[in-house]
């Protein structure tokens, strides 16, 4: 079936898939009646289909070349009234920067529309749409193709604001709540337009474009069988055609764009080279577009460890503690290219699977006998997008205990491997491998190359143990950048102070002061050429490096975020550039100088 809004995409029995096809899809899947499916790019589809009609799906419609491995993805959560010189920035008069002609694109929970902070002085809504992915709706709305839920319009959201200060439904219009408050705290950073002045954004001044995530109805059902009270979780596939929704804005909009992207997952290579991350790094091929993400709150959570496998058939062996039974259970092992390995599971009580020898393409199932607990275990020989091993290890019952894994050496050059746990927030404590490793925790997809990716720190800008920790796997260096991540103030969904912390916190602010630098440079007209690198390489030049810290290091990649650091190095660069545009006239350059405290220089006249 192709139908949008397909009931089948909201089932919770059934899983939403990214897939790559070539050929005639949408004919294929015009002929079954157990899957729904529809094109997103001309070259990715999500589909909609329970895991056990896989194969045969593959059977009915050759054109799927490849179905993605299904994701779990979790908020990155754990005033802007000071942090770093933002409020410096915003007080210059030279620069007179609040974000005004550039949109900022949310992926997160949804906003609450009705708050004034991100409405105009004149009470018109500053939203100029909103994708809400939860709403089942027959209507299929041509100008956006999207395959679940409803998109509102500018207009829309001004009628359904004027509904609810005539004191009608204004849900009757715009029917999008954000329910958690993630979001609506995460826009207020971002943006907020100061009608509480404690509460003023950083880009007080943008638009926005909000996208409000579905929430796996699968992965939550999988999250309560383990008798856990699910948090907010996604699918790697809304994740995907949200960020193509937010593209397809910017080039309709044809205004500078700041993407924020509030989720990550443990789940992937963590080097850059799975499929979400070369779709992003495809995206920073465009001018005028900025991406923005965290490094998540993975870096004490115990559920990444790494090691090496000294040669063919010797032994590498990783522990791991589950701290009561779990209905479901799961974590993935990357062995870096060429590197190969078989491998062997141990009991509790002793029994073992016996070795498991490294296939292309085997699954097996093996039952244990006294823990009543059975292990699936799949080879991706090669992953299809990054080339590198991938043995996903999924525990059906898997009991309390300590419990090993031993990889044993198929092939090897380097011997390096990697496994990660599900994020930690979807597992009940204790559930760890005894001899973890802290680094390499970032969240995919902050693993892209070249992307704004931003670690956080604590209580007077200290080194946090729990923000995700670099570099990639492959020695790329993320993060890009931290800075204060702790009880930044924020407006909840009821419009009153609030608090967030975490990676999400971090990510807002500095997506607020990107804003902030697309309005200097392309709407001011002082830099068109501004891009995620380009701004990613001035936030570096700008921030601030502790003398007694080796940069780039894994906690805070090239330093903490300044952003007065960072116009300081911009007015330094342009003072030569200038005079060759003669942009800028003497004074003007004199006076960004003065404010920057920058010594004067018969040398800067322009002549």
């Amino acid at each position: 079936m192709i139908q949008t809004n397909c009931s089948l995409f909201f089932d919770p029995s059934v899983g939403n898939y990214l897939i790559e096809y070539r050929g005639p899809f949408l004919e294929e899947m015009a002929k079954i009646d157990y899957a729904c499916g529809i094109p997103i790019t001309e070259a990715f589809a999500v589909i909609a289909v329970n895991e056990n009609d896989i194969n045969r799906l593959l059977i009915d419609v050759p054109s799927i070349v490849y179905i993605d491995i299904r994701t779990m993805l979790v908020l990155q959560e754990i005033s802007p009234s000071y942090v770093d010189n933002i409020n410096n920035i915003k007080l210059n008069p030279y620069l007179d920067v609040s974000g005004r002609g550039v949109v900022v694109g949310i992926i997160d929970t949804g906003i609450n529309y009705l708050n004034p902070e991100f409405m105009r002085e004149d009470g018109t809504s500053r939203i100029i749409t909103l994708w809400d992915q939860t709403i089942s709706s027959n209507d299929f709305q041509d100008n956006y193709n999207m395959y679940m839920g409803k998109v509102f319009t500018n207009d829309q959201i001004n009628l359904a604001i004027q509904a609810s200060r005539n004191n009608e439904d204004p849900y009757a219009i715009v029917p999008s709540i954000d329910d958690v408050g993630h979001g609506t705290k995460v826009a207020s950073i971002i943006g907020a337009r100061g009608e509480d002045p404690d509460l003023q954004g950083v880009a007080n001044g943008c638009d926005f474009v909000i996208v409000k995530l579905f929430q796996s109805t699968n992965f939550r059902q999988k999250i309560l069988e383990n008798n856990m009270t699910p948090p907010p979780v996604y699918n790697m596939s809304e994740l995907f055609t949200a960020i193509e929704f937010l593209k397809n804005e910017f080039l309709r909009l044809n205004r500078p764009m700041v993407i924020y992207i509030g989720v990550g997952t443990t789940f992937g290579s963590h080097d850059g080279a799975n499929l979400i991350s070369r779709y992003i790094l495809n995206l920073m091929n465009y001018g005028h577009l900025c991406i923005v993400i965290g490094t998540g709150n993975e870096g004490n959570a115990q559920g990444h460890v790494s090691g090496f496998i000294p040669g063919v058939n010797e032994i590498s062996t990783q522990e791991f503690r589950i701290s009561r039974e779990l209905r479901n259970f799961s974590f993935s092992i990357w062995l870096q290219s060429p590197n190969r390995a078989s491998i062997n599971i141990t009991s509790p009580t002793g029994e073992s699977s016996g070795i498991i020898i490294s296939q292309t393409g085997k699954v097996l199932t093996y039952n244990y006998v006294f823990t009543n607990t059975s292990v699936r275990i799949s080879y991706f020989t090669p992953e299809h997008f990054t080339g590198n091993e991938l043995i996903n290890v999924e525990f059906t019952r898997i009991k309390p205990g300590i419990w090993r894994v031993d990889l044993i050496g198929y092939y090897i050059v380097s011997g390096r491997y990697d496994i990660w746990m599900p994020p930690s927030n979807t597992l009940p404590p204790g559930v760890e491998f005894l001899t973890p490793n802290p680094e390499n925790t970032l969240l995919v997809p902050s693993t892209t190359m070249n992307m704004l990716s931003v670690a956080y720190l604590g209580v007077n800008n200290s080194i946090t143990p729990t923000s995700g920790k670099g570099f990639n796997v492959n020695g790329f260096i993320n993060p890009a950048i931290a800075t204060t991540g702790v009880d930044i103030l924020a407006s909840d969904v009821n419009g009153n102070e609030s608090t967030l912390s975490g990676a999400s916190a971090a990510s807002a602010i500095i997506a607020g002061a990107c804003a902030l630098l697309f309005e200097w440079g392309i709407i001011k007209g002082n830099d068109r050429s501004m891009s995620t690198i380009k701004i990613r390489s001035y936030l570096i030049y700008g921030s601030t490096r502790n003398p007694n810290f080796t940069y780039p290091n894994v906690d805070i990649g090239y330093g903490e975020f300044n952003l007065l650091g960072t116009f300081n190095f911009i007015a330094r660069i342009f003072t030569n550039l200038f005079r060759e545009s003669n942009e800028f006239n003497n004074s003007k350059i004199d006076k960004l100088k003065e404010f920057y405290k920058l010594p004067k220089k018969d040398g800067d006249k322009i002549e």
